[in-house]
């Protein structure tokens, strides 16, 4: 065992079991004269439980109140699953995505029937790399993978053929058209917006982009380009080229470079601040660039999409993120200012005040998944030694919390090392994908 592993032993063993957990398997049930096998995950004694059920092995954040999967985690939990016995559910839960999206014509934000009209933050295409990835060492898949697929190009040929599909229905889907397209498109800027078929209605489309809530939007999240939703689609655009490259496809590969080249453009130009040296939203309503400083800036270097000059400017501001316990999801200057609303009318005052009020995706709480796309942004750049010091203060942190807890914290106020107030909802414990990224760091660190 390494000298990094045996330091947090007794974490990583709790992380190794609790995988049992929120790994769930399907099941035998017979419909009519039929025996289909397929995954069940309500908790035990509840009947009325609404989900999404999928065929394959799924995983889930937590065994408690996140039991149902969810688009993007599934992303960062598939960071503590790679090069592990268990990676073989990598493609079987991608092949979830794709039976649902099949079947209902979106990847949901999570599998249950009330989020079919919006998705999540989209990491399709890098889910399907990281099964690819899997789907090549071959003795981890199980049988019933095996049977899906007659040649790996094979299986990714049809990968990124439903890809293209969730890209080209879902995200490119443009407004204004009616209230069966998602709306993502804004035609007049060629970039995209986070919304839903509730046209018009802000909630909805934050809950969207993961970031539920968030003083980012100021409420009104569907009025923004986000720099964060544009640069996966770019990621998208990059992995279709990668995958033409792969099935030997030239055209192909350079009608996808050349779309990830004109978004890339189209970026530099709205989000790109020259002066700050940092990537911003662009609210397209108000025709102008956000003041608003966040960690999704940071997207654009995990996607590769920064230069290395721009690279270089931007870690300079990992300094605006820093908390006692590690960098926040926005930095504190940017949040609102205390105002005295007591002479404020009452129905106006409680609109203020929601605006106003602190968010859970805000300053100074630490989010897992935003603290990977740093690192990993990091590390695409070659700033080791910064990468480095973030995953080393990750996980003394997030020990201290397991050693006081007995489990690992959905999110941590940077504050206090401990769970944040409570906002929509108390802080889970868990937690798929602190534990991943936990346990992924251990492995980057001992092998640097």
């Amino acid at each position: 065992m390494s000298s990094t592993a045996q330091q947090y032993k007794k974490c990583l063993t709790y992380i190794d079991e609790y995988w049992n957990n929120i790994i769930l398997k399907p099941q035998r049930f017979q419909i009519g004269n039929r025996i289909i096998k397929q995954v069940t995950m309500r908790p035990p004694k509840k009947e009325s439980y609404h989900i999404i059920d999928v065929p394959y092995t799924c995983i889930v954040p937590n065994d408690s109140k996140y039991r149902y999967i969810f688009y993007w985690d599934s992303y960062f939990m598939f960071r503590g699953l790679l090069d592990t016995e268990r990676e073989w559910v990598i493609p079987e839960m991608v092949e979830n995505f794709f039976y649902i999206f099949k079947h209902y014509g979106i990847i949901p934000n999570f599998s249950h029937p009330e989020s079919l009209g919006r998705s999540q933050a989209p990491y399709l295409t890098s889910m399907i790399f990281d099964a690819y990835e899997v789907i090549q060492r071959d003795k981890r898949l199980s049988a019933r993978f095996k049977q899906l697929f007659t040649s790996k190009k094979k299986w990714l040929t049809r990968a990124i053929t439903i890809a293209k599909e969730e890209y080209e229905e879902v995200w490119e889907s443009p407004m204004d058209v009616d209230h069966h397209h998602y709306n993502h498109k804004v035609n007049e800027y060629n970039l995209n917006r986070y919304g839903d078929r509730d046209v018009g209605y802000g909630q909805h489309a934050e809950q969207e982009s993961g970031w539920d809530m968030t003083s980012r939007f100021y409420s009104r999240c569907d009025d923004f380009l986000p720099i964060d939703l544009n640069c996966l689609l770019y990621k998208y655009e990059k992995d279709f080229a990668k995958a033409a490259e792969i099935l030997n496809d030239p055209a192909e590969k350079n009608y996808w470079n050349e779309k990830a080249e004109k978004r890339k453009t189209l970026i530099n130009m709205y989000m790109w601040n020259e002066k700050e040296g940092f990537f911003y939203d662009y609210d397209y309503v108000q025709k102008q660039q956000s003041e608003f400083l966040s960690m999704a800036g940071f997207v654009a270097m995990w996607a590769g999409l920064a230069t290395d000059d721009q690279a270089k400017r931007m870690i300079n501001k990992i300094k605006a993120f820093k908390t006692k316990f590690g960098p926040s999801a926005t930095d504190k200057a940017s949040l609102p200012p205390e105002i005295d609303l007591s002479a404020v009318a009452e129905p106006y005052r409680v609109t203020l005040e929601e605006v106003l009020k602190p968010k859970q995706w805000d300053y100074p709480n630490i989010w897992p998944p935003l603290h990977y796309m740093l690192t990993a942004g990091l590390r695409n750049y070659h700033f080791t030694e910064e990468a480095n010091e973030l995953m080393e203060e990750y996980l003394a942190v997030n020990n201290e919390a397991f050693l006081r807890h007995g489990k690992l914290l959905e999110k941590m106020d940077g504050l206090t090392g401990d769970a944040p107030p409570e906002y929509w909802y108390p802080t889970q414990l868990g937690f798929g994908w602190t534990n991943a990224i936990f346990y992924r760091y251990v492995q980057l660190l001992d092998h640097n």
